[in-house]
């Protein structure tokens, strides 16, 4: 069984897949125990339980919002449904991601339930099962042959010593103090507070509020989940916060990370192996005591010994063993002889633990009135995110119609008010016999102008406020190129690179407010002679 609210009578897709998951996983160990297998779920599917009717019992609409409600609805004004499940003191419900609803429910029936969910401890060398039942006899049993903690905590180990090989052990910059917050997808039991269905906009109050307490708030968004709709509102509300991609267990991996935050994710559970903080804006029903049946146990993470016919024999079986009488080492052969691939191929991902990902970029602050270059010698080069060549000596070129460089200024010397203008340097590559094409910069959102275009330098300059820069300290460039070429395809060389933009150099200085100009004009002067000598 599975929660059988989240079905199309209710607008929702359900995911049969779980279930018969769970059949092919325990069938062979039942029937050899000569217990009799039924599947049980929604009218809409095949099913027997009617559950329009049901949520018409409970009152409530047949909606995304009266799913979520149901999850802690008190189930007794629908009983004449749900005994056409027939349950009772001998009856064992095996179900994925059950609600406290029907948890309460099974308990009320006097039957025996094992909830089961993919545990959210991801990181190690296999998937495993989370497990919970309201036996205490089945729970016994469960902590003998639960993963141990050691094997999580060594794994996060591993993942450190991979992920520092990859990139640096900081997100945007290593002398930055930086938050995160994770997205999940639309609709997810484990968003459910109080029955109701929470979004990132209802807690954005208090993410601003941990977002206060650090220079930037990285918003990661969940890797299944299509579009960034749902974190839209939390960059347009929270003046120090930003998108990134990054790979979700190098962020983990980050030294530099005060806090990880969100209304629900695996990655929450996972960020204490890692020595990180964690912080739920919201209390899931699914997990709070308070909603479950008085007996119903912690989660135990198990492999796919738990199905085996020498564990299952026992949970099965109906006398009560004490404790301290199942000796130690009794399912060990058992959990020893478990395809340990078993879950990782029934499943075939691993919500974002990708092997081969890269590690972190991060690069020092832009301090203001400094020249900063973007050669493969210097750290700033770390500063190119997405669509560049690598880089070269003098800087680098980019390589798709969308560019972007990410950096975070110093804004210890940064004036209370006033402006500050931003002026980047470069050069446009039309091979040989073609047209020029078009170049544009964005900063921050805002379009550049462009100071200076020849056939040797651009030059672009951008004004920003210094109020937004300190509520904002990030710097974020996108470089639009329209019809650039590869050399190859108009001259004799056998260069087959895309080459747009050349990207050498990014200076930061103080506008003078009485003139307008910049502060220290004749020393910027000599300093953007100096990088325009540089460019290739």
């Amino acid at each position: 069984m599975d929660d059988f609210f989240r079905s199309e009578e209710n607008g929702l897709q359900s995911h049969p897949i779980n279930r018969r998951f769970l059949r092919g996983l325990f069938y062979s160990a039942c029937q050899a125990s000569g217990i009799v297998v039924r599947e049980e779920h929604p009218v809409s599917s095949g099913g027997r339980l009617p559950v329009r009717s049901l949520m018409d019992r409970l009152g409530l609409p047949h909606t995304t919002a009266g799913w979520a409600s149901a999850a802690i609805a008190n189930l007794g004004p629908a009983l004449d449904e749900l005994n056409t499940l027939e349950l009772g003191k001998k009856s064992l419900v095996i179900g994925w991601g059950l609600p406290p609803s029907l948890l309460n429910y099974i308990s009320s029936c006097n039957a025996t339930f094992i909830d089961v969910e993919v545990h959210p401890l991801r990181f190690a060398r296999h998937l495993h099962l989370g497990v919970r039942t309201n036996s205490k006899r089945i729970a016994t049993i469960f902590s003998q042959i639960a993963v141990p903690d050691e094997t999580f905590r060594n794994a996060a180990i591993g993942m450190k010593a991979l992920f520092s090989r990859r990139g640096g052990n900081a997100l945007f910059s290593p002398d930055a103090r930086v938050g995160v917050f994770l997205g999940q997808t639309d609709v997810d039991l484990a968003l459910v507070s109080s029955g109701r269905l929470v979004r990132p906009r209802d807690v954005v109050e208090r993410v601003a509020a941990l977002a206060a307490s650090v220079d930037v708030l990285a918003i990661k968004p969940h890797p299944c989940q299509p579009g960034t709709e749902l974190l839209d509102g939390l960059v347009k509300k929270i003046p120090n916060s930003t998108m990134v991609g990054n790979n979700i267990y190098a962020m983990l991996c980050a030294e530099n990370v005060a806090f990880f935050s969100g209304i629900s994710s695996g990655a929450l559970t996972e960020a204490e192996y890692f020595g990180q903080l964690a912080e739920r804006v919201a209390e899931q029903d699914r997990n709070n005591p308070a909603l479950l049946p008085a007996d119903c146990s912690g989660w135990f993470p198990v492999g796919s010994g738990v199905a085996s016919l020498r564990v299952m024999k026992d949970v099965l079986g109906r006398s009560y063993l004490p404790a301290f009488l199942i000796p130690k080492r009794r399912y060990a052969e058992a959990v020893s002889t478990a395809d340990p691939n078993a879950i990782d191929q029934a499943f075939g991902m691993r919500w974002g633990l990708q092997l081969d990902a890269e590690g972190l970029r991060s690069c020092p602050k832009v301090a203001l009135d400094k020249v900063v270059h973007f050669g493969n010698a210097g750290p700033y080069a770390a500063a190119l995110s997405n669509g560049w060549h690598e880089p070269e000596p003098w800087g680098a070129w980019s390589s798709e119609d969308l560019a972007s460089v990410l950096l975070m200024l110093d804004t210890a010397n940064l004036p209370e008010h006033g402006k500050v203008r931003i002026t980047v340097t470069g050069t446009r590559c039309p091979p040989s016999g073609a047209d020029p094409f078009a170049v544009e910069l964005r900063i921050n959102g805002n379009k550049c102008k462009l100071a200076r275009d020849s056939e040797t330098r651009m030059v672009f300059a951008c004004d920003l406020d210094s109020d937004e820069l300190r509520s904002r300290p990030l710097l974020t460039a996108e470089f639009l190129v329209k019809g650039a070429l590869r050399p190859c395809d108009v001259s004799d060389s056998r260069d087959c690179r895309r080459l747009g933009f050349g990207l050498h150099s990014l200076k930061v200085d103080v506008l003078d407010a009485s003139r307008g100009d910049i502060v220290n004009a004749k020393r910027d002067g000599i300093a953007c002679k100096e990088a325009a000598n540089a460019l290739p």
